[in-house]
């Protein structure tokens, strides 16, 4: 990891690049899974256009200056649905809007899980706006405040020591999530969705800084019972103790 580091920076002096892209996949037990309270849901579907190219409204007047985020959706999510890949029950735009299918929405709602809500998406088509079967996931429960043990970077041999990437009114804690997510214990109230305090990414065209995705255990055997395509799960750990400030 250190030699990759050193030579990583010696090609950055250099203006070229040691490698050009990087994702990381961690694989677990299925008692491992089982056993955890939460667990970060990874949406691996992913598409285009994103909501505002299709007419999704935000005001970004209340936006961080520095970092972009805290932009306000003040429309109904709109998007060409089409272009949702297929076959798959959670999808994510390019943004960060998440959009669930209609047997998640069903099944959410047999199992009363609670913590989210199921708004209308519309689709954008040649002939204009109609209904969508698809609806956009909106977490409602309180974040969980992100522990400082969470790791973050640009990438796994660059972890920003000069904050470049972190926002300094607290918004954003990072370019990317590096470690598994660690969040604080205190505040959950055992919804079955959550999310983090603090977003990660950058806003720079119609990318935006997004939260973690974290879900309860019984909603993972609920999605895991049916099925459910598009995403992936981690484990996250509740933490005692201080968290990260700001």
């Amino acid at each position: 990891m250190q030699q990759i580091s050193q030579l990583d920076h010696r090609f950055t002096e250099e203006g070229a690049s040691f490698f050009l892209g990087w994702d990381i996949h961690r694989h677990y037990e299925e008692d491992e899974l089982r056993s955890a309270e939460l667990l970060h849901l990874v949406v691996r579907a992913h598409f285009e256009p994103p909501g505002a190219m299709c007419g999704t409204e935000y005001d970004d007047s209340v936006a961080c200056g520095h970092c972009g985020a805290g932009a306000r959706q003040v429309s109904d999510l709109i998007l060409n649905t089409r272009r949702i890949p297929k076959g798959k029950d959670i999808a994510q735009t390019i943004a960060g809007e998440v959009v669930v299918s209609p047997r998640v929405v069903q099944a959410c709602r047999d199992q009363g899980l609670h913590g989210a809500e199921f708004r209308p998406v519309r689709h954008r088509g040649r002939s204009g706006l109609a209904p969508a079967e698809w609806s956009q996931l909106v977490i409602t429960s309180k974040p969980l405040k992100l522990h400082a043990r969470t790791v973050t970077g640009n990438h796994p041999f660059d972890l920003d020591e000069g904050n470049r990437h972190r926002c300094p009114n607290g918004h954003v804690a990072g370019l990317n999530q590096i470690s598994e997510l660690y969040v604080h214990r205190k505040g959950w109230d055992e919804s079955d969705w959550c999310r983090t305090d603090k977003l990660f990414g950058m806003r720079q065209g119609e990318l935006r800084p997004e939260p973690r995705l974290l879900i309860s255990q019984k909603l993972r055997q609920v999605l895991v019972g049916m099925k459910a395509r598009g995403f992936e799960l981690e484990i996250a750990h509740l933490v005692e103790g201080p968290g990260r400030k700001g």
